[in-house]
């Protein structure tokens, strides 16, 4: 076990930093005795505080009460005494953070809180990661102790990669195909049937999961392109249909057709499945890597190109996301895509569209200065995690492709971006695709800690430097979740 000193500062048990702390003299110990009190309107929190703090309710050891004065919608305030906890909040979000913070300090300290005050906001109010389920498949449980990982870094959006060539994960009424588009013949499991299905109920539980912890849950279909494990099943929806779900990875022939009412029957269908299960404001369209060939060999593509006034498959990308996106709001939900949609789109795209900018910063700016709101996630500065930490064969993760350690902690979502345009700046998030990635630890080691590293630059960030006191106990907490995580170097 890793002993610290009682003279450590407070800051040094958090990632992320607080914005504000005072580090007092002595520590309070947090033990099977401590008990809470919770004012209204926070009652709620009891289960939580006894699930993951080991906590009894009846006593004011640890006293959870309103702020004195309006505090922003995830702010808190903490005091830590040799006696007693005291956190304030003016929403039940701010509480939930605070809550947080004090599980940080419990589990850095193995139960020794120092005596401090705090006081904390985020910068962004988007801080978010990503889990593509649709190539590789991921229990309930797995996902569920990647969100609790997540929220206890104050990240508070789950990006749920629901389908892709290779998967689709979730049923859709009206189309009871579908559980068979989840499942394929895997050489990598010699050749035995892979995969798995998110029941209604495994979805409700996600969501639910997730709610507890001030997560909201943005689910995503990728349309048009990367839909083969839905034509699999339903290839009259488009071209170059697979006779199974794709077993490999990269960029595949399978498009939906744009020119097929029969399309947009089902994608209404789909997003209405979503909006009945997860009750967040948003839906993810996908839109990247979307192949044109078919469109342009295809008579009844050029038919409906010619009576729009679209000048080529380009544009036809984007008139098909502006159609999509109609349905999305229609339902009462927006449309988040990935950055192609932006570049397909342009001018008339709905600005209410959200732009997810993963190919670098440039589209996110643009985007911004256009008018769209977006989250940064460029691939070049350390938000896929699906990179290896270093470029080493013996490392799990997309070979001869890194995302640093280093490159983690300087992330800066606004770098680029002018005055005017950081307005549009919802915030950034960390993306773990799983060609490489097979279960749940090997997401935790890839994930953990570089997702605590970005996680800090969305809410208050810190100098690189500042990290080198803060690692060890930052691996006490993981440990404590039981969460594997990579140890190969410091800042």
């Amino acid at each position: 076990m890793i002993q610290f000193q009682y003279h450590t500062p407070a800051s040094q048990y958090l990632l992320p930093e607080a914005r504000s702390i005072e580090t007092g003299d002595g520590t309070l110990h947090l033990h099977l005795g401590s008990a809470y009190c919770l004012d209204p309107p926070f009652e709620g929190f009891g289960p939580l505080l006894e699930s993951q703090l080991g906590l009894n309710d009846g006593c004011e050891d640890l006293y959870f009460t309103n702020a004195k004065e309006a505090l922003p919608v995830e702010g808190y305030q903490l005091k830590v005494t040799k006696d007693q906890v005291v956190a304030r909040a003016s929403s039940k979000a701010g509480m939930f953070q605070a809550i947080q913070t004090i599980r940080q300090l419990y589990l850095a300290g193995h139960g020794l809180l120092p005596t401090c005050r705090i006081e904390d906001s985020p910068l962004y109010r988007w801080r978010g990661f990503m889990l593509d389920c649709a190539r590789h498949f991921f229990t309930v449980g797995e996902i569920e102790k990647l969100i609790d990982a997540a929220a206890l870094h104050h990240l508070n959006v789950f990006h749920w990669h629901l389908t892709d060539d290779q998967g689709w994960r979730f049923p859709v009424d009206g189309y009871p195909g579908l559980e068979a588009a989840s499942r394929r013949a895997d050489p990598e499991h010699q050749g035995k049937e892979y995969g798995g299905f998110y029941t209604e109920a495994d979805i409700r539980e996600v969501v639910d999961f997730a709610a507890q912890r001030f997560v909201t849950v943005v689910p995503e279909i990728d349309v048009p392109g990367h839909c083969g494990a839905l034509l699999s099943v339903y290839p009259q929806l488009g071209f170059n249909a697979p006779q199974r779900p794709e077993c490999g990875w990269g960029i595949f022939p399978a498009v939906l057709n744009p020119a097929k009412a029969e399309v947009f029957a089902f994608l209404k269908a789909a997003i209405g499945t979503l909006c009945r299960l997860f009750p967040g404001p948003y839906i993810h369209i996908g839109g990247d890597e979307c192949p044109h060939a078919a469109w342009e060999a295809d008579a009844g593509c050029r038919k409906l190109m010619a009576e729009k006034g679209i000048a080529d498959a380009d544009a036809l990308q984007g008139w098909f996301t502006s159609e999509v996106a109609k349905l999305v709001k229609a339902a009462g939900r927006r449309a988040i895509g990935w950055d192609e949609v932006f570049e397909f789109g342009g001018d008339a795209l709905d600005k209410e569209v959200i732009i997810a900018s993963w190919r670098g910063s440039e589209a996110g700016i643009k985007a911004a200065k256009a008018g769209h709101q977006v989250i940064m996630c460029p691939k070049d500065k350390g938000c896929y995690l699906d990179y290896q930490y270093e470029d080493d064969p013996e490392e799990i993760g997309a070979p001869h492709k890194v995302s640093s350690f280093t490159q983690c902690a300087t992330f800066d979502p606004s770098e680029g971006f002018d005055e005017e345009s950081r307005k549009n700046l919802l915030g950034g998030q960390a993306n773990l695709w799983t060609e490489y990635v097979r279960n749940g630890r090997e997401a935790e080691y890839l994930a953990f800690p570089r997702l605590a590293l970005i996680a800090e630059r969305l809410w208050n960030p810190q100098p690189v430097e500042s990290l080198d006191e803060r690692m060890a106990m930052e691996y006490a907490k993981l440990d404590g979740l039981k969460v594997l995580s990579w140890r190969g170097a410091s800042a």
